[in-house]
């Protein structure tokens, strides 16, 4: 599991290096997503590599938090991993109808206008300098707290 980049904005040179030996041996790489904060604009999840990951809008999209409540977003995996997605009996995947995680099958839908009212507000360069001030805000808060 990496969560990529850091929240104080670390974007680690070798990470696609490292991708490579741990996909070399046979192991999968989850990402975790709940920091989008430090990425918009500045990279995106499918240059690392990842073979599966999550996006928690909660802390980029300005929504609720709660892994079973409110809050939603998106889930990527590669395609090798298809037969391990769950089904639903709304929304078969595959035909299969079974593992359904959640009674709605695309989310949550009445969170997120919250976050298409933010993206589109924001646009893409305010999206990337919200990015770069929750990166300062970050290193901010890690040296007042030393």
């Amino acid at each position: 599991m990496i969560t990529y980049p850091s929240t104080h904005g670390v974007f680690e040179s070798r990470v696609k290096e490292i991708h490579d030996l741990i996909h070399a041996d046979g192991g999968q790489i989850y990402l975790d997503g709940a920091n989008m904060n430090a990425q918009l604009g500045l990279t995106s999840p499918g240059i690392i590599d990842a073979d599966v990951g999550h996006l928690n809008l909660h802390k980029t999209f300005a929504i609720p938090h709660g892994g079973g409540g409110p809050g939603v977003g998106a889930i990527g995996a590669k395609m090798h991993l298809k037969p391990f997605i769950p089904g639903h009996t709304v929304q078969p995947i595959a035909g299969r109808k079974d593992g359904a995680v959640s009674a709605a099958p695309y989310g949550n839908g009445g969170i997120l206008p919250i976050s298409y009212s933010f993206i589109k507000l924001l646009g893409k360069d305010g999206l990337l300098q919200s990015a770069k001030i929750a990166i300062l805000n970050a290193n901010y808060l890690a040296e007042k707290l030393k």
